[in-house]
C-alpha cells in the first residue's frame, strides 16, 4: 500500500488544534483563517490551510514566536 497522506477538509473559521508533529513543540489551538492551498507532498498531495493562533507558538527551531502560520492538514483537527 503506498504511504499517503491523510487530507481533512477545514472552512475558514474553523477551530482546530494543531499537533506537534507538523514542526511545533506542543499542541495548541487556533481558528482556519483562509481557504485551502494544494501542495504536494512526499506522500502524495495535501493542502495547506492559514492557521491564526490563539496564543503565539515557538516552532522546534524556536525561539521565535508565531500568531500564524501555514499548516499541513494532516496535522489539524477538529475542535471539539
Amino acid at each position: 500500500m503506498p504511504n499517503t497522506i491523510q487530507r481533512k477538509s477545514f472552512s475558514i473559521g474553523a477551530r482546530v488544534s494543531v499537533t506537534p508533529g507538523g514542526g511545533w513543540k506542543q499542541s495548541f489551538m487556533g481558528t482556519v483563517c483562509d481557504g485551502p492551498e494544494s501542495v504536494d507532498t512526499l506522500k502524495g498531495p495535501g493542502y495547506f490551510y492559514w492557521v491564526e493562533f490563539d496564543e503565539p507558538q515557538e516552532d522546534i527551531n524556536g525561539p521565535d514566536r508565531y500568531r500564524k502560520a501555514q499548516i499541513l492538514s494532516c496535522y489539524l483537527e477538529h475542535a471539539i
